[in-house]
């Protein structure tokens, strides 16, 4: 008989979301959903060059899963890699994003022991989830967050507790106040999960006294802090603030970071930055065999050569631009039936629908005219998430994000109640 895959799956199979990008009903002309970095900037050119750079210095050794007791004379490995090199990933990558970060978040004392490579960013906080946390034991996060960062807690078996954000990020009362929750339930709070500059969703940047007012409480109640910095370089306008990395003094703080945003998703290369024991232990709880030692050579090559931080500053002059098309024609076609703050970064506007909008109505036409965006549902379940809006315009063209947003603008003027 035919197999039903639905008495096969398991149960955390079958508990398991929706997708968190469907596919539409209707065909999309205008895609405002996923964060995507843009396409002109990819430094294709540059790219080019450093990986051909390296199937030629390094030959073979470029394509092993990692390359540690080599000798040089004999051109030969010498032992097999343990699974702990497997799992740290190249290590001249290690020490440059190391380097990299000391010297543009002013974190001193940190080498390659403080760094383990990724499958993207995605990657490093699911690891961070599988090695700091036990089931039944607390996590936290803010109120809307990074959908996949709450699925891996829940998978995990965690008990998550959602806390309260504003204009400024993490609300610390609603913090405290989650925490004493947790304490009166019998349960252990353990992990906070939170994204302080350029939020997601609502692109938000929290101030440095709340920053530190976080890492007091953290402090105070012994938590781990995964500190989710993947927008933090996407910054073209405001004043630039420490991360809490950088004022972190108790080796309580883990960074997940990546190249998705800043330079290219397809490179999938993340990593995570932490105490030495921590990396040790995310390396611990991985399964598989590490990233691709020719891309993270390649990257090590673009890093020692200096060209990252020129091209992010490149990439944030074409979002700036795109961000203010975006905003322009928002505030053209909605008028005042929509809100939002304007960003310093990201990739996104965070809109709230005025309360005479039938958003319901006008998602759906918007919809059926090829507008695709991301409903704040994602983000705040269906109860709060109903009256807000994440549109990404940082994929787009300029000329289709002024005609998009046009279509979007006349589905909600025309379901006003």
């Amino acid at each position: 008989m035919p197999l039903e895959p639905a008495d096969m799956l398991s149960d955390l199979a079958q508990q398991g979301p929706a997708s968190y990008f469907p596919r539409p009903e209707t065909p999309v002309t205008f895609n405002f959903d996923q964060g995507l970095a843009a396409e002109e900037t990819f430094p294709i050119a540059d790219l080019q060059r450093v990986m051909t750079t390296v199937l030629d210095r390094d030959r073979g050794r470029a394509l092993e899963y990692v390359s540690l007791g080599y000798d040089a004379e004999r051109d030969k490995i010498l032992y097999p890699p343990t699974q702990g090199e497997l799992a740290l990933g190249y290590p001249g990558l290690r020490a440059e994003v190391a380097r990299w970060i000391g010297r543009t978040q002013g974190v001193a004392g940190l080498d390659a022991d403080h760094v383990i490579l990724t499958s993207g960013s995605v990657q490093a906080i699911a690891l961070a989830v599988s090695a700091l946390l036990n089931p039944g034991e607390g996590a936290l996060v803010e109120k809307a967050t990074f959908p996949y960062a709450m699925r891996f807690m829940q998978m995990r078996g965690a008990d998550v507790r959602a806390v309260e954000i504003d204009e400024h990020g993490l609300v610390p009362d609603s913090l405290v106040q989650r925490l004493g929750e947790l304490e009166r339930d019998g349960v252990r709070p353990k992990l906070l999960y939170v994204i302080p500059t350029f939020q997601l969703p609502t692109c938000v940047v929290m101030p440095e006294d709340r920053r530190r007012r976080l890492l007091e409480i953290a402090e105070e109640w012994n938590l781990v802090v995964l500190e989710d910095s993947i927008y933090a370089d996407l910054r073209y306008g405001g004043e630039p603030v420490p991360s809490l990395l950088s004022l972190d003094t108790g080796g309580r703080v883990l960074q997940s970071h990546g190249f998705s945003k800043n330079l290219a998703p397809g490179l999938r290369l993340g990593w995570i930055s932490a105490a030495p024991a921590l990396v040790r232990g995310l390396a611990a709880v991985r399964q598989d065999l590490g990233v691709s030692q020719w891309t993270s050579r390649a990257m090590e090559l673009f890093l020692v050569e200096g060209l990252l931080d020129p091209h992010i500053a490149a990439a944030n002059q074409v979002y700036r631009r795109k961000r203010d098309v975006a905003v322009t024609a928002v505030r053209r076609h909605c008028g005042d039936l929509v809100t939002f703050d304007v960003p310093d970064g990201g990739f996104y506007l965070w809109l709230r629908m005025g309360d005479d909008v039938d958003w319901v109505k006008a998602q759906h036409e918007a919809a059926e005219r090829g507008v695709f965006c991301r409903p704040g549902e994602r983000f705040l379940g269906e109860r709060d998430g109903q009256a807000f809006l994440r549109l990404a315009y940082s994929h787009a063209a300029d000329d289709e994000i002024e005609r998009g947003i046009a279509v979007l603008g006349e589905a909600i003027t025309s379901n006003v109640r």
